[in-house]
């Protein structure tokens, strides 16, 4: 009887020790297993004290370069901006010029004619799988700005291959993949969150965005660095190219023609995929990693980030995660993804400096609670921890939660017909999918009416 005592006593106290350690150090596994986030098995005990105490952080107020806006409080105007829906926001005050200067000027300058690109990376999780909300934003902004058409980024290998609308990819033979799953320290992962190495594997891209079969359609190479020349084939006829940097583009044809074959020889040079895009106009590239919460975005080699920004890539990128950060029903306190998320894209935006960045809330998702589907109880918690991000970055920040309809939205969009969402009441349908697009584009051109009267043409 002694000896079973003794059995359930030091089994009860290494439980509590592990538990215990588990939630010392949830936040720093939060950033590559966010599913045991939170964990506190004093929770009980803090909750009932923090009944009792006065929440002092009401009085805090943003000032200097730190935001110091609780979770809780939106009475700082200017942070508070970030509940407003279907405008992009930049946290200042009566400013009449565009919160995305940059972006806008170079819009303004394809409606004058100029030959210039607009380049812009969204990053995103399984919200923008298959090129969703994007396809729409890049054919909308292509219409307008230049009529000038192109895909974009597309990866030699994805999951989405079988049903994105915008790009028929195929490869064959073999291929090896890294990705944010499973790479190692160092690997150089693009912004994908992917890298492959051919073992001599075909690849055929055919670019469904291109509408004008005597549209000049430049076709490029992105990799990562070789120490000597790499034979490729290209459209059947062999070529070497020189693969020096972190990152590299390098163009393969630019001719009239929506479609491309590319052959790369066994080897260890990284490759990232295949941008299809015009000679000059705008090119949103979508790099979609279903399952993610932005935390992975840290993997990315700052060799490789020094690289693309020194090429010029990307004048915008844009930051739209959020709805796998909500995977418990009862969950309201979102601190520990700012603590994660805001160093982040601190990192980036020193790597980039020469790029904008807009930071596209999460979108309405809904639970069961009792017998009924509503918006998760924790999700004015999150945009707030979302938008201090931004607010505490200094970049900008769109509310699509609000924009979409707010509260309840997802699960009207997923019981009504035409269904727009998915039973999941989650993921938006692509009918869906294409109305988030149009109100990020209304967005764009509000920005884009500070800069000029002019109205855009639908």
């Amino acid at each position: 009887m002694e000896n079973q005592n003794f059995r359930v006593i030091l089994f009860t106290f290494l439980s509590f020790a592990s538990l215990t350690l588990v939630s010392l150090f949830s936040e720093s596994i939060a950033r590559f297993w966010p599913q045991v986030v939170n964990i506190d098995i004093l929770s009980d005990i803090r909750s009932a004290r923090a009944r009792t105490m006065p929440d002092s952080s009401a009085s805090h107020l943003a000032s200097g370069d730190s935001v110091a806006v609780a979770p809780s409080d939106t009475s700082n105007f200017h942070f508070a901006q970030y509940l407003q829906p279907g405008q992009i926001v930049n946290f200042r005050d009566r400013d009449p010029n565009p919160s995305l200067l940059g972006t806008m000027g170079k819009l303004a300058a394809l409606r004058r004619g100029e030959k210039v690109k607009l380049r812009i990376a969204w990053f995103g999780d399984s919200l923008i799988e298959g090129d969703l909300i994007t396809q729409t934003l890049r054919e909308l902004l292509q219409n307008d700005f230049g009529g000038r058409y192109g895909v974009g980024f597309v990866p030699f290998r994805s999951v989405t291959a079988g049903f994105r609308t915008s790009a028929t990819a195929t490869s064959r033979g073999s291929w090896r993949e890294v990705s944010f799953r499973d790479a190692k320290a160092g690997a150089p992962l693009f912004f994908s969150g992917h890298l492959f190495y051919s073992g001599g594997g075909d690849f055929e891209l055919r670019d469904n965005t291109v509408k004008d079969s005597s549209q000049v359609v430049q076709k490029w190479l992105l990799c990562g660095r070789s120490t000597s020349p790499v034979q490729v084939a290209v459209n059947g006829r062999m070529q070497y190219i020189d693969a020096p940097g972190r990152f590299n583009r390098i163009l393969l044809d630019s001719s009239a023609g929506n479609r491309i074959r590319v052959r790369v020889p066994a080897g260890s040079l990284p490759l990232y995929g295949v941008s299809s895009e015009p000679e000059y106009g705008v090119v949103v590239d979508n790099f979609s990693f279903r399952g993610i919460s932005g935390f992975e975005l840290a993997k990315l080699d700052d060799e490789l980030l020094d690289d693309i920004s020194r090429s010029g890539q990307y004048d915008l990128v844009v930051i739209q995660y959020g709805v796998n950060v909500m995977f418990r029903s009862r969950d309201t306190n979102y601190d520990y993804y700012f603590r994660g998320m805001s160093p982040v894209v601190r990192r980036l935006r020193e790597r980039m400096p020469d790029s904008e960045f807009l930071l596209v809330s999460c979108s309405d998702r809904a639970f069961r609670y009792g017998t009924e589907w509503k918006t998760a109880i924790g999700l004015d918690s999150l945009l707030q921890v979302q938008a201090r991000i931004a607010y505490d970055n200094r970049i900008t920040f769109f509310n699509l939660y609000q924009s979409m309809g707010g509260n309840g939205t997802i699960v009207r969009w997923a019981e009504d017909e035409p269904r727009l969402a998915a039973k999941d009441y989650i993921h938006a349908s692509p009918r869906g999918a294409s109305l988030l697009g149009r109100h990020l584009f209304d967005a764009f051109m509000k920005d884009y009416t500070k800069l000029t009267p002019e109205k855009p043409r639908r």
